[in-house]
C-alpha cells in the first residue's frame, strides 16, 4: 500500500493496494532480481536517477526511462489486483491532508476486510511515510468499525496486520507506486479516452488490473466489474 499526491495540490491524492495473493514471493523475487540486472547496467551509471534506483530501488517519478520501461513490461506479465481510493479534496475542504489520507486508508482496509472476511489475517505492507508512522496503530480499530458499518451488521473479520517497509524491504510496493501515477496522469487529463492521449493509453495498459477506482467525489470509476472499455 502507499499513497501518492500528498503534500502538491495540483495533483489528485490517491490511497492504493496491490493484491498479489499466492504469488508475492514469487512476484517480489522477479522484481528484485529486475532490480539487480538493472543495476548492473554500465552506460547510466553516474546519472542522478540511476543512481537513486540503485540506493533505493523502483520509484515511478524519478526512475529513467531505461528502468521504468523494463519494470513496465515485467508488470505486464504478472497478475495482481490494484484497489484505490482517490479525491481531488473538493469534498473535504476543511480537512487536514495527514487526516484524509487516514480517512483514504481506512476506507480501502475495511472495503479489502470485508472481500476477505473469511481469512484470519490481512497482512499489508504500507511503504514508509511520515505520516504513516502515526496512523498505524489506529487503523485495526479504525478499519474495523468502518467494516462493520458499511457491512450493516456484524460480520466476521480479519485481523489486520500492517507493517511500514522502505521501498527497498518489499520491492514490490513499486507496483502501486506504479499504478497511481499511470491513474494520476490520467485523472489530471480529465479521464480522456482519447486513443491519441498518452494518458489514456497508459492507464488502458494497467485497467485490467484494477479491481477498484474510486473517487469521494464521482464515486466508482473504473471496476473489473464496469470497466471503461
Amino acid at each position: 500500500m502507499d499513497e501518492s499526491g500528498n503534500g502538491n495540490a495540483s495533483q489528485p491524492l490517491i490511497v492504493g493496494a496491490v493484491e498479489l495473493g499466492e504469488d508475492a514471493d514469487d512476484i517480489e523475487k522477479k522484481i528484485r532480481d529486475l532490480h539487480r540486472d538493472l543495476s548492473a547496467r554500465r552506460s547510466l551509471a553516474g546519472l542522478p536517477s540511476f543512481e537513486k534506483f540503485r540506493e533505493n530501488g523502483f520509484h515511478s517519478s524519478t526512475d529513467p526511462l531505461e528502468v521504468s520501461g523494463p519494470f513496465t513490461e515485467l508488470m505486464r506479465r504478472i497478475f495482481f489486483r490494484a484497489y484505490m481510493v482517490t479525491t481531488n479534496r473538493t469534498h473535504f475542504p476543511n480537512v487536514a491532508e495527514p487526516e484524509l489520507i487516514e480517512l483514504m486508508y481506512v476506507k480501502l482496509l475495511s472495503d479489502l476486510s470485508i472481500r476477505h472476511r473469511r481469512e484470519a489475517e490481512l497482512l499489508c505492507y504500507i511503504e514508509q511515510s511520515e505520516d504513516m508512522k502515526s496512523i498505524l496503530g489506529r487503523l485495526p480499530d479504525s478499519v474495523a468499525r468502518q467494516a462493520r458499518k458499511t457491512a450493516g451488521q456484524s460480520v466476521s473479520l480479519p485481523r489486520i496486520n500492517a507493517t511500514i517497509v522502505g521501498k527497498r524491504d518489499y520491492m514490490s510496493t513499486a507496483i502501486i507506486d506504479y499504478v497511481m501515477a499511470a491513474v494520476s496522469r490520467w485523472l489530471k487529463a480529465d479521464r480522456t479516452t482519447s486513443a491519441e492521449s498518452y494518458f489514456y493509453r497508459a492507464f488502458s495498459e494497467i485497467e485490467p488490473s484494477i479491481s477498484m477506482l474510486y473517487s469521494f467525489e464521482d464515486g466508482r470509476i473504473s471496476s473489473r466489474k464496469d470497466p471503461l472499455h
